[in-house]
């Protein structure tokens, strides 16, 4: 792709070369690294990139929209950050203190905010997400307009 270290990369795919065929039928037999069953071609250890494998090549992508365009990956995908949430706090991973320390379930708010982007971003799929509220299931577990489910013991 020719992107310099300064471009920004929001999104990567590592496979195989697109002109090389997989074998993976050592994988579906359980030998995913190489051992029993691993056949020839990649899907032994190759497929996975195990082992610094050089026959990956390395995609990158500055958005979503470009990186399902080549992969053909992710085309329902909607991208979301801490925003769409009533509450939850972002995490910056360089500070380790705040990273490591044990949070309260109760401190967070995971409902989606309505008229975000996940609201409504799902598609309809029968037995899995009956009962949705708006035009279509929301991203995510929690369901706008509807009470959170209750997990754990009961009194």
């Amino acid at each position: 792709m020719g992107r310099g270290l300064s471009e920004h990369v929001s999104f990567q795919w590592t496979s195989p070369s697109w002109t090389v065929l997989a074998d993976y039928r050592g994988l579906l037999r359980g030998g995913g690294d190489g051992g029993e069953g691993g056949g020839t071609g990649r899907g032994g250890g190759g497929a996975t990139g195990r082992g610094g494998d050089p026959s990956l090549e390395v995609r990158r992508f500055a958005t979503l929209a470009e990186y399902s365009r080549a992969t053909h990956q992710d085309q329902h995908s909607v991208k979301v950050d801490y925003d769409v949430f009533v509450n939850v706090t972002r995490l910056d991973a360089k500070d380790l203190r705040n990273v490591q320390k044990l949070y309260k379930a109760e401190d967070f708010d995971f409902s989606l905010k309505p008229g975000a982007a996940a609201v409504d971003g799902g598609v309809a799929l029968a037995n899995v997400t009956d009962g949705f509220t708006g035009e279509a299931p929301d991203l995510g577990a929690l369901e706008v307009g509807q009470a959170p489910p209750h997990y754990g013991p009961r009194r």
